[in-house]
Formats: structure tokens, C-alpha cells, sequence
């Protein structure tokens, strides 16, 4: 018999979980701490894109990483502290093939389940979605010569995927700039608005008997004997009793989980995005220039323009310079890039665990709560999958989805 149950988080995957546990019929109370969805849920670009799962953490990922260090405008940027250092030095670790293909394996598992979850979830909140191709650009004879090794793995996990010369690439979007050399075509991707998705999913959640309560921070998880009983959250303060908890606040996930005894090598990773009013001339597809970390996304009569990774903690401030350079990134790519200096500007705390693989299942050493956070850039991508395995795992079912990768005792 299902019962009560608290998620902590609003983003796109607190209210997935809120969603399916209450399809499993369990009595659900959502607290957000601040506004619905205003996290990396808000301007996020919009990907769903199961193809692209690799963890970050990879062979080379620490030698491209020193390269982009000196320079102000990188598409990486670390700021020391002596905090951050076990936390580098797990990343290294997990940088080597076996652990790379591995985590590509389970998270594109992972992907394509929330994939196919996409259709009917959309269409129930009403919010912008759509399958699309998405187009993956080169502008160096150095990407040209990864493309095909790409292609590969991108296959492998069982993807159609081709690969185009610059002019079949401008002939399929005419949007793309002459410095495009090559691409690949990902078919059968998605793209939405993850904001749009996030409210008007959350607005379902009251006629499924959901209490959604936005401005309502967890102070606390409350456990006695062993198991959760609930959470007190400020503004008011008040407690919330409940026999399953579920974490899923993203970067703030480790400051409730670590008074538990429950240490999770997780950080806040910066990201970046410009939204404006697209140029006539596109483009209709989605866009990744991975070369140079940016993304371009039109959603619903606008453009996103996304990228930058800064491992900097909690800065509330948005580093100009890093900023400029995916604006920049994003005119070298686009034929005739609108004005994105008119564009609104964002960023957002994305949780990244130490091996680039996100963390869900059960809580070692704690009856009743569950863990659901550390996806990275892929939040929106995995939330559908993330939340039905968490009511699955609630409702003492075998998940739909191996999750032996995500499991929180990995650490």
C-alpha cells in the first residue's frame, strides 16, 4: 500500500518523480525552495538527446580541460579551492575507456527510456516538445577526423546516425555558416522548453492530488530508527511527515544528504545560455557545435543559445567573458545569427557528479529515502526515466531501467 511521500526539488526531475509516485498512488507533497523550475530547469537548451549520454569524464577529458585553463574565455573553467580537489582527483579517475563506455552504456539506456516517455508526458502537460534531428557541426579538419569515430558510438547504442560534408550539411540547413566542414545527423532526438514543460507538468500534479509548494526550502530530512519520517522546510517552518522521501534538489541534493553520513562527490557546474528572437534565416534543427561547447536550440519561436561548464561553487554572477565567448561560438556556426546581444542572459548551477553518471536508487543506510540528482546536462533528457524508476524503487518493483551504474553506495 503506497503512502506518503515528500520530493525535495521543483525542477524538471523532483516533478517527474512527483508525477509518477503519484500514479503509483502515493500521497505526494513537492517542495521547491525557491520558483517552480527556476533552476538549470528555466533556460536550460533544451536537448533530449539519449545520443549524446558519454559521461563527462573520459580518455583525453583532463588533457583538453589543462588546455582550456589559461584561457579567460574557455568553454571550461575551474576556481581553486581546496574543497574541489578530491572531487578532480575522482574525476581522473573515472577518465579512463572502460568507465567512459560503461557510462555511456546506462546512460543511454537511461535516455531512451525518458525518450519514450516524452510523447505521452508532453502531450498530458500541454508544453512545447518536439521530435527532431539534431545536427552535430565540425569547423576543424581535427573534428572531421573524430566525426566517423563518433558516428561509431553513437551507432553502437543502437542510433541512426550519418555523416554529412558541409554541403549536405548547409543543403539540409541552409542556417549553418561556411565554416561548417562536416556533421553528423542524429535521428529521432527531441527538443522543448524545459521551463514550459516543468510548470505545466507541475499543474498537472494538483489534479492527481499533488501539494505543490514552491518557496518552501528543506532544512532537514528527519530519520529516526533508521527510517526517513519527513523533512522540515522554512517559510514557515513546518514538518512534513512521510514514510518515503525523495531527494532530487540538484546541486543543493549533498548539503541535506551529508548530516545523514551520506557524502556524495557532487558540485554546482556553471552553465550558460542567451535566449532571443531567431533571424529569419533559422534554424530549424537543433545544432551542437561540440568543438567549441555550444548548443543552439529553436524552441517556439525563439532561439537558445547554450554552453560553458565553470566548476566555481555557488558564484552568483555571470563571468562576462565566458559569456561573450559562447555568443561568439554560436555567430561562427549560424549563417546569419540574429543579435544575440539583445538576448536574454542566464545561467544555472548544474549538479556533476565526480564520474559524470547521475545518482538514483535508494539512500545506503537510510530506510525510505531515495536519491535523484547529479544528471549534469542531462536533467532534462533522463527526468521521465528518472522518475518512473524512483516510484518503481518506491514501490518495491524491479526498475524498468538498469540503474546499477547510478546506485548512491558507489562511492
Amino acid at each position: 500500500m503506497a503512502g506518503e511521500a515528500v520530493v525535495v526539488g521543483g525542477g524538471v526531475v523532483g516533478v517527474s518523480c512527483a508525477r509518477f509516485l503519484a500514479e503509483a498512488g502515493f500521497r505526494v507533497v513537492l517542495l521547491e525552495r525557491g520558483e517552480l523550475g527556476r533552476g538549470c530547469s528555466y533556460a536550460n537548451a533544451g536537448f533530449i538527446v539519449p545520443s549524446h549520454s558519454q559521461p563527462l569524464p573520459a580518455p583525453g577529458a583532463v588533457a583538453e580541460a589543462l588546455r582550456h585553463l589559461p584561457r579567460p574565455d574557455s568553454p571550461f573553467a575551474v576556481r581553486p579551492r581546496p574543497d574541489l580537489l578530491p572531487f578532480l582527483l575522482r574525476m581522473r579517475r573515472a577518465c579512463t575507456r572502460e568507465a567512459a563506455e560503461r557510462g555511456y552504456d546506462a546512460m543511454a539506456a537511461l535516455g531512451r527510456a525518458s525518450l519514450d516517455l516524452f510523447d505521452a508526458l508532453a502531450a498530458e502537460a500541454g508544453s512545447p516538445y518536439r521530435r527532431s534531428d539534431l545536427l552535430q557541426v565540425y569547423l576543424t579538419a581535427a573534428g572531421l577526423r573524430r566525426a566517423e569515430e563518433e558516428a561509431e558510438a553513437i551507432a553502437a547504442r543502437g542510433f541512426r546516425v550519418r555523416v554529412l560534408s558541409g554541403g549536405e550539411a548547409r543543403e539540409l540547413e541552409p542556417a549553418l555558416s561556411p565554416e561548417v566542414r562536416g556533421a553528423l545527423l542524429v535521428e529521432d532526438q527531441a527538443v522543448g522548453d524545459c521551463f514550459a514543460f516543468v510548470r505545466s507538468l507541475a499543474e498537472g500534479l494538483a489534479r492527481r492530488g499533488v501539494r505543490v509548494l514552491p518557496g518552501r526550502p528543506v532544512r532537514r530530512v528527519l530519520v529516526r530508527g533508521g527510517a526517513v519520517r519527513g523533512v522540515v522546510a522554512s517559510g514557515p517552518e513546518e514538518e512534513f511527515a512521510a514514510d518515503l522521501v525523495v531527494l532530487a534538489a540538484g546541486a543543493w541534493t549533498p548539503a541535506l544528504a551529508r548530516p545523514l553520513g551520506i557524502r556524495l562527490p557532487l558540485e554546482p557546474a556553471k552553465g550558460y545560455s542567451c535566449t532571443v528572437e531567431p533571424a529569419p534565416a533559422g534554424p530549424r534543427l537543433p545544432v551542437l557545435a561540440e568543438e567549441l561547447r555550444v548548443a543552439i536550440t529553436p524552441l517556439d519561436g525563439r532561439l537558445r543559445v547554450g554552453g560553458t561548464l565553470e566548476l566555481a561553487g555557488f558564484e552568483e554572477r555571470l563571468d562576462a567573458r565566458r559569456y561573450g565567448a559562447v555568443l561568439r561560438s554560436a555567430a561562427r556556426v549560424l549563417r546569419e545569427p540574429p543579435d544575440l546581444r539583445r538576448g536574454e542572459a542566464w545561467y544555472g548551477f548544474r549538479p556533476l557528479t565526480a564520474d559524470g553518471l547521475p545518482v538514483i536508487g535508494p539512500a545506503p543506510g537510510v530506510d525510505g529515502l531515495i536519491l535523484a540528482t547529479g544528471h549534469g546536462t542531462l536533467g532534462f533528457t533522463q527526468a521521465p526515466a528518472t522518475g518512473k524508476v524512483v516510484a518503481e524503487l518506491a514501490g518495491g518493483e524491479r526498475p524498468s531501467v538498469p540503474i546499477e551504474a547510478f546506485r548512491p553506495d558507489r562511492f
